[in-house]
């Protein structure tokens, strides 16, 4: 499963990909902290979440108005949302950087 791409057919006419990140994706489901294969790829229109959960494809249209703050680390990225924070963890250094500039420049 390829997360960090999104298929040129998929996007809006007007839409295109700015930068996009890879990582990792804790998640508590029930009584177990799993990690999942997650990335999100942001265009000039919204931020798009999509995590391989098992095997089980998942993806998340987000508009950029949802998000309520921005943190990062080094080589993670956490976005807290009105529903919950997200962090995507293991992230390649660089990426973190230019999706958070980015997101701030839309928040």
């Amino acid at each position: 499963m390829i997360l960090d791409r999104i298929n040129p057919d998929d996007l809006f006419p007007t839409e295109h990909i700015v930068t996009s990140v890879l990582g990792v994706m804790p998640y508590q489901m029930k009584d177990v902290a799993k990690r999942f294969d997650a990335a999100y790829v942001a265009t000039n229109e919204r931020l798009i979440l999509n995590v391989d959960m098992d095997g089980q494809f998942y993806y998340r249209n987000i508009q950029f108005n949802e998000i309520k703050a921005i943190k990062t680390t080094d080589t993670a990225l956490e976005i807290k949302f009105d529903y919950g924070v997200f962090t995507l963890e293991e992230s390649d250094a660089d990426k973190v950087k230019a999706m958070s500039n980015y997101l701030h420049t839309k928040i």
